[in-house]
């Protein structure tokens, strides 16, 4: 009997995950989508992002910037660098840009879903455990 409810909470535990991963499924919805249209150019992705948010531009010389977002041109964009006490503007060609992300200012938000995940953990083996105790009495 205890062989069966462990072998049960496994499968309800490790089950889904197991056959999400076997049928493509652990593609998130953006990654499907990503399959399924062509990838935003630069420009697009520039235009998508509001003027004044730090973003980090790595650029086709493989040299990386952070700074907040500027003006938007035709062109290209302008990024407000901090350089020691004092904020420097650049201009920067779409052209020579490689890719561009925003910058995530808070990760609490991972810590909190971690620290769920290993309670869930925690407490799935201490049931197993209990579970294993009243079998052997």
């Amino acid at each position: 009997m205890r062989n069966t409810i462990c072998l049960l909470l496994a499968t309800i535990v490790f089950g889904q995950s197991i056959l999400e991963a076997r049928a493509g499924a652990w593609l998130t919805p953006r990654a499907r989508q990503e399959q399924t249209q062509p990838k935003p150019t630069i420009k697009e992705r520039i235009l998508e992002v509001p003027p004044g948010t730090m973003v980090e531009v790595r650029l086709l010389n493989k040299q990386k910037l952070r700074g907040r977002l500027g003006e938007v041109t035709n062109d290209g964009f302008s990024l407000q660098t901090a350089q020691g006490n004092k904020i420097a503007t650049q201009q920067i060609a779409f052209a020579d840009a490689k890719s561009v992300k925003k910058v995530e200012g808070n990760k609490g938000g991972h810590v909190l879903l971690y620290a769920l995940a290993g309670i869930g953990a925690l407490f799935v083996v201490l049931l197993v455990w209990a579970l294993s105790q009243s079998g052997s009495e």
